[in-house]
């Protein structure tokens, strides 16, 4: 049990460093920019490789800011319950978010394999195939279902969530670079 917990700690970490990655990536592509303005010259397709690399960088952590509490949560409800009414209404909120973020994963991976299987390409400049993008916005988004069924079968089975524990400790930049 304890290698399946490092493998998905370490699936999450992935997550969130391919994240920071795509965030450079975008500073990166647009220091490019401005300089190649400077010079007079422009760099084809880097206005679709920014959207891509802003779609990249909001995904792929998904997983990573939800196991650390980093996420926005509104405890209108859940917040007031306590004993088996907050059990109940936290384990039926960790499975429709599961459920919405498997279907939504699912249609984003059914985009991609069509996109790679049709080679759909971005209408810019450059002809940058679609399916990349997409794949990596299914790989993000598929990660934080597999983060909710975790949290959710670590819940029903007694267990705090994730997000609780992680509330309750250091904060989630403290977190991020004791991990890195």
């Amino acid at each position: 049990m304890a290698l399946l917990r490092r493998a998905l700690d370490g699936l999450y970490l992935l997550g969130g460093v391919l994240g920071a990655v795509a965030l450079a990536a975008i500073g990166v592509i647009i220091a490019l920019q401005v300089g190649g303005r400077v010079l007079g010259r422009v760099l084809l397709g880097a206005d679709d490789l920014t959207a891509f690399t802003v779609a990249a960088s909001a995904t792929l952590p998904l997983a990573y800011t939800f196991r650390h509490g980093a996420h926005i949560r509104v405890d209108l409800v859940i917040g007031r319950l306590a004993g088996r009414a907050r059990f109940a209404m936290e384990a039926l909120a960790l499975l429709l978010a599961a459920g919405v973020a498997l279907a939504f994963a699912y249609s984003m991976a059914d985009l991609a394999s069509d996109s790679f299987e049709f080679g759909e390409v971005a209408q810019g400049s450059i002809a940058w195939p679609l399916w990349v993008p997409q794949a990596l916005g299914a790989f993000g988004v598929g990660r934080v279902a597999i983060a909710l069924v975790d949290d959710l079968g670590g819940h029903l089975a007694g267990g705090t969530p994730s997000y609780r524990r992680a509330a309750a400790e250091a904060s989630p930049v403290e977190r991020a670079t004791e991990e890195i």
